[in-house]
């Protein structure tokens, strides 16, 4: 929170609750960190964000249709690849797209946010145009 905490004090941060949900899922699939450290993150991720969390809305679905047909059409897979519930198999394996990933993104898209990652998430800036979604890259 380093990067965050550097940004002048009126500049408006906001997540949306996949990338919180990210956070959670992590501290719950590694226990074996310190849970004192993860309890002070998470209380200073809860203060800091979730008050003003971003919620996936029933128009989200078509800004994330778009981003994946848009991925489709560029890295189509070999017919009859892909069969039931193997999209995100599919995504990940073949060019590192994790569909959170795409998610978060059509959050920001359908928002007018300026998307800000420690992901590089080449594949995703390849199909959108910076006037839809605008990336900060905090690498």
């Amino acid at each position: 929170m380093r990067i965050i905490d550097a940004l002048p004090p009126d500049t408006q941060i906001r997540a949306n609750v996949i990338t919180l949900g990210e956070v959670e899922a992590g501290h719950k699939m590694n226990p074996t960190t310190n849970q004192r450290k993860r309890d002070e993150y998470t209380a200073r991720l809860n203060e800091k964000f979730l008050p003003e969390a971003i919620n996936i809305s029933v128009n989200t679905r078509f800004y994330y249709a778009d981003l994946m047909g848009r991925l489709y059409r560029k890295y189509p897979p070999a017919k009859g690849s892909i069969g039931k519930n193997k999209t995100e198999r599919y995504l990940l394996e073949t060019f590192g797209v994790d569909i959170n990933d795409v998610w978060s993104v059509a959050v920001a898209w359908e928002h007018g946010l300026i998307f800000a990652t420690h992901d590089k998430m080449e594949r995703i800036r390849e199909v959108i145009l910076a006037s839809e979604v605008q990336f900060v890259c905090w690498i």
